[in-house]
């Protein structure tokens, strides 16, 4: 490297450093009685600061693992699941992609990512003694792009079908049970006539992607209260002044496999056009800690036209995908935070640079949109997308992406409502608003899949003309199944069964037939069917059938005995919400409305995803009202007061209220601080 060039390297860093300098006596960091912050200072980027600074406070050790995948660094704190994802990090180019389009990004959302860097800096520097990992320190703008970049590959399942890969399975497009709700209520169908909106993610309730509360504002505008993932310089849903929105997973096809057709006798070339091309081989070093120790292990990493590129038993694989190819995904999350109207808002979504989520939203002015939003290819339609590719011509070799206009979206239904519950695209709102499969493209994979959330919502809906906000709260935190389920097994398999053909299991087909489907904490028939969906899913049984249906009801059985010498269990004393020393009993199940999954606990069941950051939010031509509850408390840091406060509330599927008003937050609050 010339010296010209690194003279330039330098000044551009310290320039860009010397910018973002920042006084944290400008930096309010006000903390509710709930422990949630409100940070007000003058500019974005103070603010900015002040959130890195509070998150840390509250979740320094995740953040810190965020941060750790975006340097690659995984291996040396966590051994060889950590190496698996510093590799997997190497094979997408995710640091490749930032340093390629670093200089996209805005001069202004540059400040607030800076701002950010520079507070997750300054907590470090001050607070030695919580760094896990010395190496990490100090981070730049570009670690933190880079992480996420690999937040949203992981968010579309990029990792889940190179894994599989890996293992000599191929994904079909991947969908998962654990979702999401969000639900948009027009003031025309309100009794109040007020706009409603639910903003209701299921997330896991601990780590990387569980939600943090904060409320962000500066004097430049930036007025927003919602959840945002460690690591995040900005909310990713929540309300403000004028808006809100809430986020859901959604499944059009994000990743496309290519199988490249390899040179009979010449190592690592493919067949391309009809030419032979060499892949691209980079040797990977990662350092992984054994026994405490760091070793250096070399393994290969393959990159082909395609894009990232597996070897397995079967030959060679190229995995495509939208999120290794742009960085802009967290500008775009800053321009939503800062819209005012809706004009503003779909101006941010017009940059289709967050590589999927649905999005339902609604204002003051009484508007409620949907969009399943997404950075999709514009495919070949002469090609099965669904199926393998072929690796070896440019017609399979997509570049571009669908503008906005493309998506799947609803304005303003004459139903009055909209909703996603993960299901179908097909299926949002009232049937004379839905959209028709002869839409959209149909290679952009949109499913067609309902749930059970979604057909349990719409027999609710269906049934009132005027809704409430008492049936609003009650449709939000419904737990009962639809008569007839909806899982990726047919659980209807288990109430087909005659208990008479079965008298060992005959007690227990007989309670769980009569079951009310209710998913109440004091309710025995929920136990039973928990149990049954636990021993179904955790035992790979790839379907349930009159034939194996016995099998796992007698295993449930043997399941209930064991640890409670009884079938006769409540569902709260089987699945538990615990953290630390509080310990309580929970209602809910798998794809119930107001959701519950678990994992084993001692002899029960303990909440690990599911229901975790609610907001409701109404809407008048003054702007909103709104209720929040997060799953365990205001503070992940069990040093830190209000690690366990909201549990109580969240297990009684009650809330707290909230406000962005400055003055009543200054008056009414716990503390009133600067960062160091």
């Amino acid at each position: 490297m010339n010296n010209k060039l690194l003279l330039g390297l330098f000044l551009f860093g310290f320039l860009s450093f010397s910018q973002a300098q920042i006084n944290p006596k400008n930096i309010d960091i006000v903390r509710d009685k709930w422990g949630v912050p409100h940070i007000y200072s003058k500019t974005d980027a103070e603010t900015s600061y002040g959130l890195a600074w509070a998150h840390s406070e509250d979740d320094f050790k995740t953040i810190q693992k965020t941060l750790l995948a975006g340097k690659g660094l995984l291996g040396r704190k966590l051994g060889k699941k950590g190496a698996a994802i510093d590799y997997f990090v190497q094979l997408i180019r995710a640091r490749t992609v930032v340093d390629e389009k670093i200089n996209t990004l805005s001069p202004q959302f540059r400040k607030v990512l800076n701002g950010y860097v520079e507070g997750i800096n300054a907590y470090a520097k001050t607070h030695k003694k919580e760094v896990t990992l010395k190496r990490l320190f100090p981070i730049n703008e570009k670690d933190l792009l880079t992480s996420y970049v690999i937040s949203l590959a992981v968010m579309d399942k990029v990792d889940r079908v190179i894994g599989d890969l890996f293992n000599n399975k191929i994904t079909e497009n991947p969908y998962s049970i654990y979702g999401s709700n969000a639900i948009a209520i027009s003031a025309k169908k309100t009794t109040n006539g007020k706009t409603f909106l639910d903003i209701n993610s299921h997330q896991p309730l601990d780590g990387p992607a569980s939600w943090y509360e904060a409320h962000l504002n500066s004097e430049e505008g930036w007025n927003i209260l919602g959840g945002l993932f460690a690591g995040g310089a900005t909310v990713f849903q929540g309300v403000t002044p004028n808006l809100a929105w809430g986020h859901t997973v959604n499944y059009p096809d994000k990743v496309d496999v290519f199988k490249l057709k390899m040179h009979p006798t010449k190592e690592n070339y493919y067949e391309f056009d009809g030419e032979w091309k060499a892949l691209e081989v980079k040797k990977v070093k990662l350092k992984v800690k054994i026994l405490g120790i760091p070793i250096g292990v070399k393994k290969k990493a393959y990159w082909s036209d395609y894009g990232a590129t597996v070897k397995n038993d079967s030959g060679y694989y190229s995995v495509r995908f939208a999120a290794n190819m742009g960085i802009k995904a967290p500008e775009q999350w800053y321009y939503m935070n800062k819209a005012q109207n809706f004009t503003q808002f779909k101006k941010a979504l017009q940059m289709t640079a967050i590589t999927g989520f649905n999005i339902v939203y609604a204002d003051k002015y009484d508007t409620i949109f949907y969009v399943s939003n997404g950075k999709i290819p514009l495919r070949n339609s002469r090609y099965d997308w669904t199926k393998v590719l072929p690796g070896n011509t440019t017609k399979t070799l997509w570049t571009d992406f669908h503008p906005f206009a493309d998506l799947p979206q609803i304005l303003n239904p004459e139903s009055g409502y909209l909703f996603n519950m993960n299901n179908t695209v097909y299926n949002a709102s009232g049937d004379n608003d839905n959209l028709a499969p002869m839409q959209l493209d149909q290679t952009m994979g949109y499913p067609f899949k309902d749930n059970n959330r979604s057909i349990r919502f719409q027999q609710l809906i269906h049934k009132i003309d005027k809704v409430s906000y008492d049936d609003f709260k009650r449709m939000k935190y419904d737990i009962t199944l639809p008569d007839s389920l909806y899982y990726n097994m047919d659980a209807n398999t288990f109430f087909r069964l005659n208990p008479e053909q079965f008298p060992i299991i005959k007690n227990y087909l007989t309670k769980l037939q009569k079951w009310n489907r209710v998913a109440d904490k004091e309710s025995y028939g929920a136990t039973l069917f928990k149990v049954l969906y636990d021993v179904s899913t955790r035992e790979n049984y790839k379907e349930i059938s009159l034939e194996n249906a016995p099998e796992i009801v007698s295993k449930a059985q043997e399941h209930l005995l064991k640890n409670f010498g009884s079938i006769r269990v409540k569902l709260g004393d089987y699945q538990v919400h615990q953290r630390g020393d509080v310990e309580l009993p929970a209602d809910g199940l798998p794809d119930v409305i107001a959701a519950m999954h678990t994992r084993p606990y001692k002899n029960k069941e303990r909440v690990f995803a599911g229901e975790s950051h609610i907001i409701l939010v109404q809407f008048d031509k003054d702007g909103p009202v709104f209720e929040t509850v997060n799953a365990y408390g205001g503070t992940n840091n069990p040093k830190r007061k209000h690690y366990t406060d909201q549990m109580e509330l969240y297990v009684n599927h009650k809330l707290k209220k909230m406000t962005l008003n400055k003055a009543s937050i200054y008056k009414d609050a716990e503390s009133i601080y600067h960062p160091e």
